[in-house]
């Protein structure tokens, strides 16, 4: 019993030294922190005057939250109560009463071809549109943001990290560059950015390029002095909103450049790329409205204006069929405008 109990201890030893040494080996590992960097208080949007307009479209029942996501008719709404609800099809008629998802705590959604991943202190999941919840990960720390690249799956956290993970939940890529890491914007299969992903870090205002396969991080570019959101469109350019300086920058190109800086009034906010019509979305929530800009000159040129719900934290389109959803982070619901409406806007 002895001789069985030193042998168990020793070969447990050694399975755990394997362990620990991979854990920190430098292939998975990279970068210590974001350093001492100068930093910036993270931006936050106007705060909302009441409606006096009439929203276009359609305004559903939805709880105050601070972002959604879409896959196929049915759209994720994250409730700042830290549920996900889906609405099936929202806007059109006879819809059903969305359903809530048995996840507590969420603190970050992205879609993910025909379902939605979501990261909560417990786990990362994946979430069909049934409301099933898959677990793929263990705890990831405080995560602030999600994206989805190919076969990997990324997440970001409030002190940092950018970790890549495989579809099984193993950790590929632990990269700790930044001071926190709000957004991580991915490319379209339309756009050929190889293994690259752009992180936004609202503490020090960058666009950040990331190569997820060997952990590299390139030369950050500064965005302002507060940007928020971002979106990528079909043609792998970086959009976002610099929400204290009024207004929105396009970065692109290898390596990535500051091509246009362009005024929004109002407090510029959420974006959304509409792949049907080419048009950039941007909510103001000084005023609650959206534009649409025209980028087809390199150079933003407004192209329609619609009133919205109050607040809006986050905006998407159905590259189906061109409908924009907007959520509104006061509770005032979740708009869906057709294309009709926008065209009527015009």
């Amino acid at each position: 019993m002895r001789l069985s109990t030193r042998v168990t201890a020793a070969a447990t030893a050694v399975v755990l030294a394997v362990t620990l040494s991979a854990c920190s080996s430098d292939d998975v590992n990279v970068g210590d922190g974001a350093g001492d960097v100068a930093k910036v208080e993270p931006a936050t949007p106007a705060a909302s005057p009441p409606e006096d307009a009439r929203p276009a479209g359609t305004v559903v029942p939805a709880a105050a939250g601070s972002s959604l996501a879409q896959a196929g008719s049915t759209v994720a709404v994250l409730g700042d109560d830290g549920v996900v609800r889906l609405h099936t099809a929202p806007g059109a008629a006879d819809t059903p009463a969305p359903r809530e998802v048995a996840a507590t705590q969420v603190s970050a959604l992205v879609a993910d071809d025909d379902g939605f991943l979501i990261a909560s202190p417990q786990q990362v999941a994946r979430v069909a549109v049934d409301g099933t919840v898959t677990p793929v990960a263990e705890s990831q720390g405080e995560v602030l943001s999600l994206g989805v690249a190919g076969d990997r799956i990324l997440v970001g956290t409030a002190d940092g990290h950018l970790r890549v993970l495989t579809r099984s939940g193993e950790l590929q890529r632990d990269i700790h560059d930044f001071v926190r890491v709000d957004e991580i914007l991915v490319a379209p299969a339309s756009a050929d950015w190889g293994d690259r992903a752009v992180v936004i870090d609202r503490a020090q205002s960058i666009v950040a390029p990331v190569d997820i396969a060997t952990g590299e991080r390139k030369a950050a570019l500064r965005a302002g002095n507060g940007v928020t959101e971002g979106v990528v469109d079909s043609f792998g350019r970086v959009l976002v909103s610099n929400t204290r300086d009024g207004e929105i920058l396009g970065f692109f190109g290898q390596p990535i450049v500051m091509r246009f800086r362009f005024p929004v009034a109002a407090s510029p906010y959420a974006l959304a790329w509409d792949d049907t019509q080419k048009l950039l979305w941007v909510s103001t929530t000084g005023d609650n409205v959206a534009i649409a800009f025209d980028l087809s000159t390199g150079e933003p040129r407004e192209r329609a204006r619609i009133a919205t719900v109050g607040q809006v934290a986050a905006m998407s389109t159905d590259p189906s069929n061109g409908m924009l959803y907007l959520l509104s982070a006061r509770g005032d619901g979740l708009q869906a405008v057709a294309r009709t409406a926008v065209d009527t806007a015009r």
